[in-house]
């Protein structure tokens, strides 16, 4: 099967601050599975899928995340990680993060049912005549500026922050907030039953926004 490839576009607004766009996209991964020939096959499958989900409950603590950025570190070759962005869902983490062999080339790992998935590669396009290895250095971070204790906190508060009905956090990510300053944020969204939110937090665990 052909590596599945990512897009992040990188534009360079002004000198010093750079933007990374498109993450959505970047994070809608899918996984498809082979189907199953049998009813009693597919609700097999369905059992295995739920029992899963269940035993990745626990990625929104603070032990979790750190298990999981220490497995994804060692996958990458690098502690800390060079990276764009750091994404915790429910069930899996992921990263994308900078080569250490090849610094100007990115790759997406995931870390999913307690171990590493292959890593996939994320295409990085610029605007204008913008040198694409200094808009990349300008839009990495390192890992370890997320603390896992602090990243928990603030996911299991974001759904009193949002003030929504039937509020339910969905994921965390975490990079810098270009093109309007290279502060890197925290970003929690939260589903609603009759509306979305995003919780916005310094690395310190500070709600600054809500909207």
């Amino acid at each position: 099967m052909p590596r599945r490839s990512f897009t992040a576009a990188l534009t360079l607004p002004f000198a010093v601050a750079v933007t990374l766009s498109g993450c959505s996209a970047v994070s809608s991964v899918t996984h498809p599975t082979a189907a199953t020939s049998t009813t009693a096959a597919a609700g097999t499958a369905a059992a295995a899928g739920t029992a899963s989900a269940a035993a990745n409950a626990d990625l929104f603590t603070a032990p979790a995340i750190d298990q999981a950025l220490q497995a994804l570190a060692k996958k990458v070759g690098a502690s800390p990680m060079k990276v764009l962005q750091i994404a915790v869902y429910p069930d899996y983490v992921s990263v994308e993060a900078a080569d250490p062999a090849k610094p100007t080339e990115v790759n997406k790992f995931t870390y999913r049912d307690g171990g590493v998935e292959d890593p996939q590669p994320v295409k990085l396009t610029t605007t204008g005549s913008d040198d694409p290895g200094a808009v990349l250095k300008a839009n990495l971070f390192d890992s370890s500026e997320v603390k896992p204790e602090v990243l928990a906190k603030v996911i299991a508060g974001a759904a009193a922050e949002s003030k929504i009905e039937g509020a339910k956090t969905g994921e965390a990510v975490i990079k810098r907030n270009l093109p309007f300053s290279s502060t890197i944020q925290i970003l929690v969204n939260v589903d609603g039953t009759r509306a979305d939110k995003q919780v916005r937090a310094t690395l310190d665990g500070k709600v600054t926004e809500v909207s």
